[in-house]
């Protein structure tokens, strides 16, 4: 039996779906995984993750830099000494940090990293922008292996020498495809555009935090309506920037056209509403929101940023546009709507990617190999 211990900061989004689909499917005659996670983020955690791990440990780590860390490294570090893990494996950015100091305390020898979308790509600050680029530099050393989550997250570990090369390995996100056997996309814009009362529904999912950038997406649909103008969004998710999402709507008089439709436990309902799926995000790992909206068949946009472009292939499975641009992100939108027969073809080219390159059944196979190998002595 290997025994694995998660760490968790970030109990929401896709850093939550990816740990919880591992440690649900994973084999349990072989495996056994407890969990440190924050109790800040997601009051719901636990009953989320009911009966999916062996252990599980609520610990106050808070999202930012905090003098709490400090006690937070300690308690973890006592936990990892009397449970005599195996591995340890943190997922995300603050979580590999005290995890990761942690485990250099406890004199863990297996440490493993899944950042999930490196921070240091944040642009706003310069100052904090090196400080996470050197935090993730020195941390390297205390980490046997980091895991990407996708090919173009590997690229920029490897240019910005996080670790060496052989330190570093790709295991793709990926989900289910017989989740959504049940769903067949079907493209009824061309309906809805002889038909002005009929809404074209475009769509995201995804925080509203400077990371996925909702207020570009805002403006790029205030170019789309006035163009389309029986156009709707529905945006999915909260977070901090609501309140200034808000203010942008009524701004731009767009109160009865876009949905903010908040934190939703279960967002089926809503993919199977969009005719397109829009993600204006500035970085990411490799983005569930879009790999479920592909699985689905819905045809996508996206920025051609780090993750997104592992996914969308521009021109046959959706569009990319630079990132930050919301005239891009609006022209590929209109482009689409004023070739409705370009969506069929994306529809099927995304679901057909999805599922021969991000199916889960391979993805917990690899894990396991992965698990394994990190347990087995090297061959002299």
């Amino acid at each position: 039996m290997i025994k694995i211990l998660y760490i968790l900061e970030a109990t929401s989004g896709g850093t939550q779906k990816h740990v919880i689909d591992i440690a649900k499917k994973i084999d349990k005659s072989k495996f056994q995984i407890d969990i440190i996670f924050s109790i800040n983020r997601n009051k719901h955690f636990i009953e989320e993750s009911n009966g999916i791990f062996n252990m599980m440990y609520g610990l106050p780590i808070p999202r930012g830099a905090s003098f709490s860390d400090l006690i937070n490294i300690f308690r973890i570090r006592k936990i990892i000494k009397t449970n005599n893990y195996d591995i340890v494996h943190c997922h995300s950015t603050k979580a590999g940090f005290v995890g990761r100091l942690a485990a250099f305390l406890s004199q863990h020898p297996n440490v493993i990293y899944s950042p999930h979308g490196f921070m240091f790509c944040d642009t706003r600050i310069k100052f904090k922008r090196h400080l996470y680029l050197n935090l993730e530099k020195y941390l390297g050393y205390l980490t046997n292996k980091i895991i990407a989550v996708s090919g173009s997250e590997r690229d920029l570990a490897i240019h910005y020498q996080i670790v060496p090369n052989k330190k570093i390995i790709t295991l793709y996100n990926s989900i289910d495809p017989s989740d959504y056997d049940d769903f067949n996309y079907r493209n009824k814009v061309h309906e809805k555009l002889l038909n002005n009362q009929s809404e074209i529904i475009l769509g995201t999912v995804g925080r509203l935090y400077y990371q996925k950038d909702p207020i570009m997406l805002i403006k790029s649909f205030k170019v789309i309506n006035d163009r389309f103008p029986n156009t709707k969004l529905i945006i999915v998710g909260d977070g901090p920037l609501e309140k200034e999402c808000i203010k942008l709507i009524n701004k731009l008089n767009l109160e009865t056209k876009i949905n903010l439709a908040g934190f939703q436990k279960n967002s089926r309902a809503y993919y199977e509403m969009f005719d397109i799926f829009m993600l204006s995000s500035h970085y990411e790992g490799l983005p569930y929101s879009l790999l479920e909206a592909m699985m689905m068949g819905i045809p996508s946009v996206g920025t051609d940023v780090v993750g997104i472009k592992d996914l969308i292939l521009d021109g046959e499975t959706g569009y990319l546009v630079n990132e930050g641009n919301y005239l891009e992100l609006a022209d590929a939108v209109i482009k689409m709507l004023e070739n409705p027969d370009l969506l069929s073809i994306f529809s099927t080219n995304a679901k057909n990617r999805a599922k021969v390159n991000f199916n889960f059944v391979e993805g917990i196979k690899d894990y396991q190999d992965f698990y394994i190998a990190q347990c087995t002595p090297a061959m002299v």
